[in-house]
């Protein structure tokens, strides 16, 4: 549910005690926006401590939760790669501690250091084949089935979530939530 990278992360700590040049520690609190969906990308996070959401809003304005991160994942990464504006929107739910780095100094980073080009590769090839499985088994599997686990995760991970941010992780309205949860 929450993800998590703790290889990236030793890397990060690694080059910043090391004084590498364009790291900076930075802390932002719960409900901070870092990144807001449409926008240039200015810099690249490496969560330290502390979760966000990945959101993706239609033009409608309804949201859909696409991930939850933490500790050693990557935010802004495809979006200073590609030189696109960001995909979607980035919102500390804990208070957060990030490593942070401008997109011109990331980029430098992956060019000099292979074990960390290495691990921003497999990170982004992970997160790809989890959203094609994630997307087929809300194609394949009734919705009840996908409610259930997510509540197991949720518990598990000890994240608070409302109801309707559990209908936008699931893409339904929050009265076919209602209706599921009434169900169970």
């Amino acid at each position: 549910m929450i993800r998590k990278n703790s290889s990236i992360l030793r890397i990060i700590d690694e080059l910043a005690a090391s004084g590498q040049a364009g790291i900076l520690l930075r802390k932002f609190p719960k409900g901070h926006l870092l990144i807001g969906q449409g926008t240039d990308v200015a810099s690249v996070f490496f969560i330290r401590s502390g979760i966000v959401k990945c959101s993706f809003s239609e033009d409608d304005e309804k949201e859909y939760i696409l991930e939850f991160l933490g500790e050693g994942q990557v935010l802004g990464e495809i979006e200073a790669i590609s030189g696109i504006p960001a995909i979607s929107s980035v919102r500390a739910i804990s208070d957060l501690s990030v490593y942070m780095f401008d997109k011109e100094s990331f980029l430098h980073l992956l060019k000099r250091y292979e074990d960390l080009n290495a691990a921003i590769l497999q990170l982004m090839a992970k997160r790809l084949a989890d959203t094609a499985q994630r997307s087929a088994r809300q194609q394949l599997r009734p919705l009840e089935h996908s409610l259930a686990q997510l509540l197991q995760a949720l518990e598990h991970e000890k994240l608070p979530c409302t109801k309707q941010e559990l209908a936008n992780y699931l893409g339904v309205t929050l009265r076919s939530l209602n209706r599921l949860l009434k169900e169970r």
